[in-house]
């Protein structure tokens, strides 16, 4: 079975990898449409993990292709990735202190297009409480720029996190478990 990674995230990579699979890595460049006030979330990062997926598969037609994205849901607002540094500061200050909704969409292709199948798993995330000058810190430091809130749980980020209820893989951008089971259908054709 050939698999792609419809992604070049690192932490993606790394969870795909330490659960026993070789694949390669190929972004989407799929423009992602923004969030819709009261549109439903899991329905959201689902499309945009499909979007993600189907961009590649038409490019990888006898593939498994796993597309993916992640993003947080706060008081009917989700934060993706910071556009900068300042952007970073913001969403970090809005989430210090509360508890979030971190959504990880992932859609697989089976080879041919035979079967499309989408999921989404949710984590409750409660953050720490920080100053302004103790996140600006952080920013500076850690440079979260390439991650949905500002923070990575596998990084620096983890500081931050005061509690999880949810898998931590999800957090980190990808649902191993539901990811293996998907591809395990995918891969039956």
């Amino acid at each position: 079975m050939k698999l792609v990674l419809a992604s070049f995230s690192r932490a993606r990579a790394e969870l795909l990898r330490a659960a026993g699979y070789e694949f390669i890595q190929q972004p989407s460049g799929v423009d992602e449409r923004p969030y819709e006030p009261g549109e439903d979330p899991g329905a959201y990062v689902e499309y945009l993990a499909s979007q993600k997926a189907t961009a590649v598969a038409q490019e990888h037609a006898d593939c498994v292709v796993v597309g993916a994205d992640t993003v947080l849901y706060l008081d009917g607002k989700t934060y993706g990735k910071p556009k900068d540094l300042d952007d970073a500061v913001r969403m970090l200050q809005e989430l210090s202190g509360k508890t979030h909704l971190l959504m990880t969409g992932v859609c697989v292709i089976a080879p041919e297009g035979k079967s499309v199948q989408k999921a989404h798993d949710t984590v409750n995330v409660t953050m720490r409480q920080w100053s302004e000058a103790h996140i600006r810190r952080h920013v500076e430091i850690a440079r979260p720029l390439a991650y949905a809130g500002a923070y990575a749980l596998q990084q620096e980020g983890c500081v931050m996190v005061e509690k999880l209820d949810g898998d931590p893989n999800t957090v980190i951008g990808l649902p191993v478990g539901t990811v293996e089971r998907m591809i395990e259908i995918a891969s039956q054709g």
